[in-house]
């Protein structure tokens, strides 16, 4: 397959990874995303399963219920609620997909997680000392540019990183104002080690024409909570625990459906020390 081939499919189905993402509470169709692939059904089929390792219709399932996942265990949403915010006509649907992904049901699910939330009650630990008062900020939608890399986070990030800053200094785009982002879209506790989605991003201003695997995504605007955590990136899986097993459920806000991101608050991470770091936490709340 020719290298100009490769790039234009790697623009389409992240146009579609986009879409599919932004919009898992309406129907998704082979036909609907087909078209915004700008493939045939037929052709689009093929080459997502090929890139991206599961049929359309398995990978839509599996965001679906992961979300659904999310909000059984870290809000206080009826599970009729989660379900039909996820795409589900029915419950009694939505409780066969859940019991098969997760094997147990959506009730026995919420029922677990709960046995393991920590509270801040008693003596907290230093960790939730340190995030107990987040500031909370109003922001616009941005568009970004974006590297998507999938697996472990902190395997994932380097490469999606890597990628995507060549992208930006050949092209120019970075300055004092540049601002870099990453999400990470997947909790490791629910999601496999293969599937966890990490993407790399950067702001710019003026037009940029996204080039094979570097595509183009909006952060949704809207109300969050911004954590501070001073100190190496390895520590961000507990402040992540805190956060939402801890803070979250005794703040009297509840968890949005846009992607949570960080901000990487220096410019050249490889030459600060690991305890000089300096990341925002964005929490969407409502």
């Amino acid at each position: 397959m020719r290298a100009s081939t490769i790039t234009s499919y790697q623009e389409r189905l992240n146009r579609v990874l986009i879409h599919i993402h932004q919009n898992l509470d309406e129907p998704l169709t082979i036909d609907r995303l087909a078209v915004v692939a700008c493939l045939s059904p037929f052709h689009f089929h093929r080459i997502f399963s090929a890139h991206v390792g599961e049929t359309v219709t398995g990978h839509v399932r599996r965001l679906r219920l992961e979300r659904a996942a999310t909000r059984i265990a870290f809000t206080g949403d009826s599970i009729t609620d989660t379900a039909l915010a996820v795409g589900y006509e029915t419950p009694a649907a939505f409780a066969r997909a859940f019991r098969e992904r997760f094997g147990v049901s959506p009730s026995e699910f919420r029922s677990q997680q709960r046995t393991t939330i920590p509270s801040f009650a008693g003596n907290p630990t230093d960790m939730e000392l340190r995030i107990m008062k987040p500031e909370m900020r109003e922001i616009q939608e941005t568009n970004v540019l974006f590297v998507r890399k999938t697996g472990a986070y902190n395997k994932a990030a380097s490469p999606a990183w890597e990628a995507l800053m060549g992208f930006a200094y050949k092209n120019r785009l970075m300055s004092d104002e540049t601002e870099m982002i990453g999400i990470g879209h997947d909790d490791p506790a629910i999601t496999v080690e293969e599937n966890i989605r990490y993407d790399a991003c950067i702001t710019f201003t003026g037009e940029v024409k996204p080039e094979g695997e570097v595509g183009i995504q909006l952060i949704s605007g809207g109300r969050y909570a911004v954590f501070l955590h001073k100190g190496a990136y390895a520590e961000l899986k507990e402040v992540y625990r805190s956060i939402f097993a801890g803070w979250l459920t005794s703040s009297g806000c509840t968890l949005g459906e846009r992607p949570v991101f960080e901000k990487y608050l220096n410019r050249d991470p490889r030459r600060t020390k690991p305890e000089n770091l300096r990341t925002e936490i964005w929490i969407p709340v409502v």
